[in-house]
């Protein structure tokens, strides 16, 4: 059913976007500003990482135009909210590119509103730079600031074979990232000889009893339960978990805590001490090395959104961070493309950035190589904070 939605949904739009290429050509270069779109989940399940996310953009977009912006033009910013729905994201996105005549788009978050905006924003020639874990299986003018799922896997499968793993049991969402992150957490276990003895799924917009699920692979007694989702659903798994006597540890992948790591250890308490899940730096900012290259550029990003919005920003939520990078490598970008910077000329000069130095990771893109951050580590819950843990 999904993939019949999904054709003719491309299809409608498809010819659309066609439409909406011939209004864009030459509209672009006339505008004083840069007219950026911004395409997130400002309500919805994952409200928090939308509205976390935003600040750290807009923070960025004030600190680049009081810079003289980008070759002395301001960068302007159209905010659409995608309301976690993927039935509401194209629709928004198609107004930020027929009616707002954006330059680019930053966003969304869920992955499945990146995938069937990938051909669209291909169609349209408008870069979208996707806050998603994946890139779409179609379309080339989508670029990702996360790690892939593949490189997450790779990490966190390593670290339980060395802890000493011979067999997981998967717990993961049904949006396309946390499946395509369960087949890749799937695939790294097989190569180290650890057993997937158990697969469970919930849907993380709707589920709030996942004791079924817990129960089934408790039953099949895997050595580890990695949860692969976000939102609230999560908290509730731990506490549900907890319930039932399931007493594996825990190791969550980047999604673990969209919810926020605030609300995580207020719902799930003492529950969800010792669990361990993949991460960035940023988010572990202050139980990294003291010599730490990448705590300069931490310190800095953090007395920024201190003095904008006179509040710490939470750093285990690095979205916010995230966000802040993208406006940079945007910038960027455009500052390569010069009066190039419509359609494939901003392409091309994203293809051509090379280890950027962010506050989330270093990030660099290629030509048939747009998901370009790197830097997974793991960490685990203690007290009121995660820590560095590998």
């Amino acid at each position: 059913m999904r993939a019949t939605w999904m054709k003719a949904l491309l299809a409608t739009l498809g010819a659309l976007a066609a439409l909406l290429l011939l209004a864009l050509t030459g509209a672009s270069a006339a505008d004083d500003a840069w007219r950026v779109g911004y395409l997130h989940s400002l309500s919805g399940y994952l409200a928090n990482m939308g509205t976390a996310s935003r600040d750290g953009f807009l923070l960025a977009i004030d600190e680049i135009n009081k810079r003289g912006g980008v070759d002395g033009r301001p960068l302007q910013v159209f905010v659409e909210n995608d309301e976690s729905d993927p039935s509401k994201g194209v629709p928004a996105a198609i107004q930020l590119i027929s009616a707002d005549r954006v330059h680019a788009i930053v966003g969304p978050a869920r992955s499945d509103i990146t995938e069937p905006l990938g051909p669209i924003a291909a169609k349209a020639r408008v870069v979208d730079m996707t806050c998603s874990f994946i890139l779409p299986t179609q379309g080339d003018y989508t670029f990702a600031t996360v790690p892939t799922p593949e490189e997450e896997a790779r990490v966190a499968v390593g670290f339980l074979a060395d802890r000493g793993a011979r067999s997981i049991g998967i717990l993961h969402a049904i949006d396309l990232y946390d499946k395509t992150s369960a087949k890749a957490f799937a695939d790294e276990a097989g190569r180290h000889r650890i057993q997937v003895l158990a697969t469970e799924s919930y849907n993380a917009a709707a589920d709030k009893n996942f004791i079924p699920q817990l129960t089934k692979i408790k039953a099949a007694k895997p050595d580890w339960l990695t949860v692969l989702g976000s939102g609230a659903p999560v908290p509730l798994i731990i506490n549900q978990k907890a319930e039932i006597g399931f007493a594996a540890p825990v190791l969550g992948n980047l999604a673990f805590s969209v919810a926020g790591i605030e609300p995580l250890l207020r719902i799930a308490g003492p529950n969800l001490q010792g669990a361990y899940l993949t991460t960035v730096p940023v988010a572990v900012w202050e139980t990294l090395p003291k010599r730490d290259p990448r705590l300069p550029r931490i310190v800095r990003y953090r007395e920024a959104f201190k003095a904008k919005y006179g509040r710490d920003p939470h750093m285990a939520d690095w979205w916010t961070a995230q966000n802040y990078d993208i406006a940079f490598l945007l910038a960027e970008g455009l500052r390569r493309a010069g009066r190039d910077a419509g359609g494939a000329g901003l392409k091309a000069a994203l293809e051509g950035i090379r280890n950027f130095e962010g506050v989330v990771g270093t990030f660099s893109f290629a030509p048939g190589r747009h998901a370009g951050a790197t830097g997974i580590i793991i960490a685990r819950v203690e007290g009121e904070r995660i820590v560095l843990v590998k």
